[in-house]
């Protein structure tokens, strides 16, 4: 088996992983995504281009981390009240944080207070 047939193997296995991981028990998304991964390993099995098969093989990878840190299910919560809750199901690996990063990050795109008063950086125009 080539080194490469090998690594492929391995981000399937690691995107398998992931999928179960998020999806536990929601069996609908859980097959939907293994159709999903399924079909795309499969169109590129043929793929001779090692710098293709590098590129979809980081791709993958990239999928499965952002699946086990970044994803999670909401399941909607059935109760009596007209209002929709939902309950959020975390897996370990779920990176938690806040929005403190976003809010004073340096080269914001958003205008200063200072800028909207005066029309705008071009003096309105």
């Amino acid at each position: 088996m080539s080194t490469q047939r090998a690594v492929a193997l391995g981000a399937y296995r690691n995107l398998l992983k992931a999928q179960k991981q998020t999806f536990g028990a929601d069996l609908v998304a859980l097959n939907a995504a293994r159709a999903k991964t399924y079909v795309e390993f499969n169109n590129s099995k043929n793929e001779t281009d090692p710098a293709v098969v590098d590129e979809k093989i980081k791709l993958a990878n990239q999928v499965a981390s952002i699946l086990k840190s970044n994803i999670v299910q909401g399941v909607r919560k059935e109760e009596e009240t007209d209002t929709d809750i939902y309950k959020l199901k975390f897996h370990p690996g779920i990176e938690l944080g806040d929005n403190d990063s976003i809010r004073n990050s340096k080269g914001s795109l958003r205008k200063s207070k200072k800028q909207k008063a005066s029309g705008g950086c071009c003096g309105g125009h």
